[in-house]
């Protein structure tokens, strides 16, 4: 599935996360656009939590130093 990031800051991180995964392949295909193909459907709810964690600590991390998120 092909994935719009919103902030190309926060893409290494998500494709560092994915890479550490065996049941992951994730490719940047744009400046803020990750394809994420997931190998099996057993784990997407673990692989749901972790990203939505990866993503409220960006924007907390953003806003305290004053970065628009929109």
């Amino acid at each position: 599935m092909r994935v719009h990031i919103g902030d190309p800051e926060l893409v290494p991180q998500l494709l560092s996360y994915f890479e550490q995964q065996a049941d992951c392949v994730a490719l940047q295909v744009g400046e803020a656009d990750i394809e994420v193909s997931l190998l099996g459907s057993f784990r997407n709810e673990t692989h749901d939590a972790q990203v939505e964690s990866l993503l409220r600590e960006f924007w907390r991390r953003s806003a305290t130093r004053g970065i628009p998120t929109a």
